[in-house]
């Protein structure tokens, strides 16, 4: 919870930098719920003279300001947009892990067909130790005849 409410410090000192007139389309409720949750003695002071994306910003704070602009400063057309990017980005995001599973697939074929070869290897060793003996053996026992 303290890092929530470190996070909300950040996102009320942002909030504050915005044009009044988007301000205003923050509800008065939602921006005192944060005035009045976050740490009162966490710091965190927003850098006129970068950009926001510049600001090093926490992932939970750009989640929080993520979640206020989608749901209070986006007109409908951008929403639709922003849920087009997220729609996308799953999609991508599923392919990436169907690809993944399909290359630990292949992984593990080759284990285990690098498994099996060993195994295969080690029982001709086997074989030909056991061959090894028998043929000494065998001539051992010429050995003896002559």
């Amino acid at each position: 919870m303290i890092e929530y409410n470190k996070r909300l410090v950040e996102v009320d000192e942002i909030i504050n930098h915005l044009p009044p007139e988007d301000l205003l389309k923050i509800p008065e409720q939602v921006r005192k719920n944060i005035k009045d949750k976050k740490d009162k003695t966490y710091k965190w002071n927003y850098d006129e003279t970068k950009k926001l994306s510049q600001q090093n910003l926490n992932r939970d704070t750009v989640a929080i300001l993520s979640y206020l602009n989608t749901q209070y400063l986006l007109n409908d057309e951008q929403k639709e947009l922003i849920k087009k990017i997220h729609e996308y980005n799953q999609e991508k995001k599923k392919q990436s892990i169907n690809i993944k599973n399909t290359k630990d697939m292949f992984k593990m074929d080759i284990n285990e067909n690098n498994r099996e070869l060993q195994e295969n290897s080690l029982e001709l060793t086997k074989k030909e130790d056991k061959l090894n003996i028998i043929k000494k053996i065998i001539l051992k026992i010429k050995k003896l005849n002559n």
